[in-house]
């Protein structure tokens, strides 16, 4: 019908206003898309024709009710209460009830028929269906034009589905659902005073968003997620800059700074355990069912998300106490050393110290928030595995020397010292501790550059 023009939309046009023919053909939709349109400009043409089409339209229903009257109102079969109804506004409105009427699409053929069985002058009903035509197609124009601009915004064009944006929040748009839907019966339906009802309102809030948490949390392992060596090329880059761990399938964490090197230390998880460090399972170790999660969090060990590093995850994470805010957790990659050569692992130690709420892709996830000054904890911790190591010598490498003496507090703007910042999540000074037992070979070594720590 679009490619045929205007002369073919001012045709159709016409024909939908007649009676029974507008609920068999309905022309709302090309209004909306010619609305689409406007947006780039063009299309005020056709639209222009679909007015005059429906103004035209109009004339024909309501001659076609002064003709043919009662016999007319007989084949279309309309409910006498409506009649009734229609009727007294029409006495008391006139006009404007024509006009208004032309918004609603179920009761505007029906207006202008009667119009013209109840005797409203035709000069009169000329104009008042004129303007009517005029709004009526406007509103679902104005429909397309908004859709359109919203959609450009979003990177969308008019002619693909909403449901391609609405697609990734369809469970978040469920929840959301849902609960507006509960809250509606516990406040309209319930028995209970007001404040009672409001509280049930929130535990239901709060169930569900634990119950949306449980079913995100469970069976997120990914085989690509597997524990694999981080190549050393990869390990050997912290002399150039700080490399960053981000979270898996699983977001609970914000990203994290890659900020312990572990060299020549075959076991890490025994000084660890001397230490008093707790093993924490994540989701790159093996799927987690909802018990579990459940489980692990009630013992103080809820379950961590995977970081991946380059790609490669880990499950060699631990905590340094049970808890869940606030703690100090490590997490450690095992690199991929020459044959012959100390073990090497690359670490992430950071403090998290808030429970946030964040939408992640399709629903509203807990996550942690991190202490965002970590080179504190980085120092604090790193001098404690090594004086949990017999003879241990503790390093610093970086990127171009920027140690910062004094760490900023979390009150101060971490931005006026500290060159390395990851979404405003945690800042750093760019810095790597490096430590291990005396005498094994350094980082430098290793890499066989001629960086020297």
């Amino acid at each position: 019908m679009l490619t045929w023009g205007a002369p073919m939309l001012l045709l159709v046009t016409i024909i939908n206003q007649l009676p029974i023919i507008s609920v068999i053909m309905p022309t709302e939709p090309v209004y909306v898309y010619l609305g689409t349109q406007l947006a780039d400009g063009t299309g005020w043409r056709s639209l222009f024709a679909c007015v005059i089409g429906a103004w035209i339209g109009n004339q024909g229903s309501y001659w076609l009710g002064r003709s043919a009257g009662a016999a007319l109102i007989e084949r279309m079969k309309v409910g006498t209460g409506a009649l009734a109804r229609a009727r007294g506004l029409f006495d008391r409105y006139g006009a404007g009830f024509v006009v208004v009427s032309q918004l609603i699409w179920p009761i505007a053929t029906l207006t202008q028929v009667m119009s013209g069985v109840w005797g409203m002058r035709p000069a009169t009903f000329f104009l008042a269906s004129g303007v009517g035509a005029v709004l009526a197609i406007a509103q679902y124009a104005a429909i397309g034009w908004v859709s359109a601009v919203g959609l450009a915004a979003l990177g969308l064009q008019p002619e693909e589905s909403v449901l391609v944006w609405l697609g990734p929040y369809w469970v978040l748009i469920g929840f959301g659902a849902l609960l507006l839907l509960g809250t509606a019966l516990i406040l309209w339906r319930g028995q209970r005073a007001l404040p009672l009802r409001i509280a049930y309102v929130a535990l239901l809030a709060l169930g569900m968003l634990l119950a949306v948490n449980l079913g995100t949390l469970t069976g997120h392992t990914d085989a690509r997620e597997r524990r694999v060596p981080v190549p050393l090329e990869t390990a050997c880059r912290v002399f150039d800059e700080t490399l960053i761990a981000r979270t898996g399938s699983t977001p609970l964490h914000s990203a994290q700074p890659i900020n312990l090197v572990l060299v020549g230390i075959e076991e890490p998880e025994v000084a660890l355990e001397d230490l008093g460090w707790l093993r924490n399972r994540t989701y790159a170790g093996e799927p987690l069912d909802a018990w579990e999660v459940v489980w692990l969090t009630l013992r103080g060990l809820p379950p961590a998300s995977a970081l991946l590093l380059e790609g490669a995850s880990t499950d060699l994470a631990w905590q340094e106490e049970r808890g869940t805010v606030p703690r100090t957790q490590l997490r450690l990659w095992p690199v991929a050393v020459p044959e012959g050569a100390p073990s090497l692992f690359m670490g992430s130690v950071a403090q998290i110290d808030a429970v946030t709420l964040r939408l992640s892709g399709r629903v509203p996830t807990l996550a942690y928030d991190l202490w965002p000054a970590t080179d504190e904890v980085r120092n604090q911790e790193a001098a404690l595995i090594a004086a949990a190591i017999p003879s241990a010598s503790l390093a610093f490498v970086g990127p171009g020397e920027l140690m910062v003496p004094n760490a900023p507090t979390p009150d101060e703007d971490p931005f006026e010292t500290y060159p390395v910042a990851v979404a405003n999540e945690f800042f750093s000074d760019g810095q790597t501790a490096v430590l291990g037992p005396s005498g094994a070979a350094s980082l430098a070594a290793l890499c066989g550059s001629t960086v020297q720590e």
